[in-house]
C-alpha cells in the first residue's frame, strides 16, 4: 500500500509488515519486508553482545580520547563522560525501541526510509555511512601509532599511514571471507579486553591505594586550567568531551547485523543495553584510575601514547608495552566491527538500488554469505582517505571529528523521522516479549531532538571543531548531487527504494530461491 499523501514515491509508507505470527521464523519475517535471506544468520547472544561492546570499545575510547581530554581540560575532563552517558542512554532507548520492530541491516537507512520516505532515508543512510568510514579510518591510524610504540618505532606520519593501510586491508579481508570468522576473532578480542585490560586497571588502582604517593590527589579531579588563556575553561572543558562522546558512539551498531542475528527482535535491544552499561562502567573506571595515576603530567601531555606513559610511570616500561600490545587487540576488533557494520549499511543501500554501482555492491558471495563487494569497496574508500593524508597532513585531523559529527547528525535525523512517524501513528505495533517504549516514546523523542541538536551545534561551533563542519557539508553535498541527478528519477520511476528488491528479483535473488 502506498501512502496517499505521497503518491509519486512508491517507496513510502506501509513498509512494515503485520505483527509477527508465533510460529514465524526470522527468514520468513525478512521475506515480509521484501528481502530474501542471503546473509549468514549465525550471530547468537554472545556474539551480538561482543559486536556491540567492541564497536563502542571502552578501551579504544580511553586510548584515543585521553590525550585530547587531558590536554584541553586537565584531570576534570573525566566528568564530561557524565554528559555523554545520558545523551547516549536516550539514543539507546530510542534505537532499541525501533530495532526490535524493523530488524534490518542498514538500520540508519531502513528505519527512516520505511517510516519517512526514501529521500529522507537516503540522506540519513549516507550520513551514517560517512560516520562509519571516517571512524574505521581513524581507528586504523590510531592502531598504527600504538603498534609503533609497542615496538619502539619512531614513526613519521607517512609510515604510520602505510601501517594503517595494511591494518585496514587485513580487517577487510577477514570480513570479506566470512562473518563467522569476524565474530570469532571479535569474541576473542572482547574476552581479552574484559579480562586483561580491566585487570591491569585494577592493579594500577591497587598501587594507588597502597602507595598513595604515586597518585595525584583526588582534589585534582576538580581543578583544571585551559591550555590557552584566551579560551575560557568551560569552553575547553566542553571541547574535552569529544573523547568521551566518541567513546560511546556505535551503541546501536549491532542493529546493522540484524539479518545475521538469531532472534534479532529480542536479542538486539538487550544487547544494546548490556553493551552500553558495561562500556560506561569500564570507561569511567579507566579514565578515573589513569587520571589519578599521572605522576609526570608534562610527560603524559607530550606523549603520543599517554596511557602507555602512565602505565610505564606506575608499573614500568616492560609491563606498559605488554599491556599496550594486548590493548591493540581491542582496537583491532573495534576496527573489525566498524568494517562489519559499515558494510552492512552499504549493502542495504545498494540492495535497494540507492547507490552508484548498486548491482555490484549488493552482491553476496553464495557460499560465504558475505556482501564481499561492499566490504572491499568500503575498505578501498578508507585506504584512499588514509593515503590522502600523505598529500595533506591536515586530512587526518578531520577524520575523528567528522565521524562524531556524522553520527550525531544521523541520530538527529533518525530521531526527527521517528518523531514524525510516531505523531502520525505510523510506528509498528509492539510484539510480545520485545522492548517497547509505549507512551514514553514521543516525550523521549522530543528530548532526543533537543539533545542531539545541541551536541551537533557544539560540534559545529566550538572553535576546535569549526573546520569539520565545512568538510562534512562538502561531503553531504555529494549526496545531494547524486540525489538530484540520478536518485530522484530512480525513486520516481520505482527503480530504487525499499520495494526495489521485491519488485525487481534479479538473478542473485532467484539463485538463492533455487538453492533454498
Amino acid at each position: 500500500m502506498v501512502d496517499s499523501r505521497t503518491p509519486k514515491d512508491p517507496s513510502v509508507a506501509s513498509l512494515t509488515p503485520p505483527p509477527r505470527r508465533p510460529d514465524e521464523d526470522e527468514d520468513a519475517r525478512l521475506a515480509e519486508f521484501g528481502y530474501a535471506q542471503k546473509l549468514d544468520r549465525s550471530v547468537g547472544r554472545i556474539a551480538s553482545f561482543a559486536i556491540g561492546f567492541s564497536t563502542i570499545s571502552a578501551t579504544t575510547a580511553v586510548f584515543t580520547g585521553f590525550s585530547a581530554g587531558y590536554l584541553n581540560a586537565g584531570a576534570p575532563f573525566i566528568w564530561t563522560l557524565f554528559l555523554a552517558i545520558p545523551v547516549f542512554l536516550i539514543w539507546t532507548l530510542i534505537a532499541a525501541d525501533v530495532a526490535g520492530k524493523i530488524p534490518l541491516a542498514g538500520y540508519a537507512y531502513q528505519w527512516t526510509s520505511r517510516l519517512n520516505g526514501s529521500t529522507f532515508g537516503w540522506f540519513t543512510g549516507f550520513c551514517a555511512l560517512i560516520g562509519w568510514i571516517s571512524g574505521m579510518t581513524s581507528l586504523g591510524y590510531i592502531f598504527a601509532g600504538y603498534l609503533g610504540s609497542v615496538f619502539g618505532w619512531e614513526l613519521e606520519q607517512r609510515e604510520q599511514i602505510l601501517i594503517a593501510v595494511a591494518v585496514v586491508i587485513v580487517c577487510v579481508l577477514i570480513n570479506a571471507y566470512k562473518v563467522r570468522l569476524a565474530t570469532f576473532i571479535n569474541n576473542i578480542g572482547v574476552g581479552l579486553e574484559l579480562v586483561v585490560t580491566v585487570v591491569v586497571t585494577l592493579v594500577i588502582a591497587l598501587v594507588l591505594i597502597f602507595a598513595p604517593e604515586n597518585a595525584q590527589p583526588f582534589s585534582s579531579l576538580f581543578v583544571g586550567d585551559s591550555p590557552d588563556d584566551a579560551v575560557p575553561y568551560m569552553v575547553a572543558w566542553f571541547t574535552a568531551a569529544l573523547g568521551p562522546f566518541f567513546g560511546l558512539v556505535g551503541v546501536e551498531a549491532v542493529a546493522d547485523v540484524a539479518e545475521e542475528t538469531k532472534d534479532a527482535r529480542r536479542v538486539i535491544p538487550r544487547t544494546m543495553f548490556y553493551a552500553f552499561a558495561v562500556s560506561c562502567v569500564i570507561e569511567f573506571a579507566m579514565y578515573l584510575v589513569y587520571v589519578l595515576a599521572v605522576k609526570d603530567a608534562d610527560a603524559v601531555i607530550g606523549s603520543s601514547a599517554p596511557i602507555e606513559e602512565i602505565i610505564s610511570q606506575q608499573l614500568g616500561p616492560v609491563v606498559a608495552r605488554i599491556v599496550i600490545a594486548i590493548a591493540l587487540t581491542n582496537i583491532l576488533v573495534c576496527l573489525l566491527s566498524n568494517v562489519l557494520v559499515g558494510t552492512r549499511l552499504l549493502y542495504s543501500l545498494s540492495r535497494d538500488n540507492m547507490m552508484p554501482f548498486s548491482r555490484a555492491l549488493r552482491h553476496v558471495a553464495p557460499k560465504r554469505k558475505t556482501p564481499s563487494t561492499s566490504v572491499v569497496t568500503l575498505g578501498v574508500v578508507s585506504v584512499l582517505l588514509l593515503l590522502s593524508a600523505l598529500v595533506s597532513p591536515q586530512a587526518f585531523n578531520y577524520f575523528l571529528g567528522i565521524a562524531t559529527l556524522a553520527f550525531f547528525t544521523t541520530y538527529l535525523l533518525q530521531t526527527i523521522g521517528l518523531l514524525i512517524a510516531a505523531v502520525r501513528g505510523r510506528m509498528p505495533a509492539p510484539e510480545k516479549g520485545a522492548f517497547d517504549l509505549g507512551r514514553a516514546r514521543i516525550p523521549l523523542l522530543v528530548v532526543g531532538v533537543v539533545v542531539f541538536l545541541g551536541v551537533d551545534l557544539a560540534l559545529v561551533f566550538l572553535p576546535p571543531f569549526a573546520g569539520n563542519a565545512y568538510v562534512f557539508a562538502g561531503i553531504m553535498a555529494l549526496a545531494l548531487v547524486w540525489w538530484l541527478l540520478v536518485l530522484r528519477r530512480r525513486l520516481r520511476e520505482g527503480e530504487a527504494g525499499p520495494r526495489y528488491a521485491q519488485d525487481h528479483p534479479d538473478e542473485e535473488i532467484r539463485a538463492v530461491a533455487d538453492v533454498a
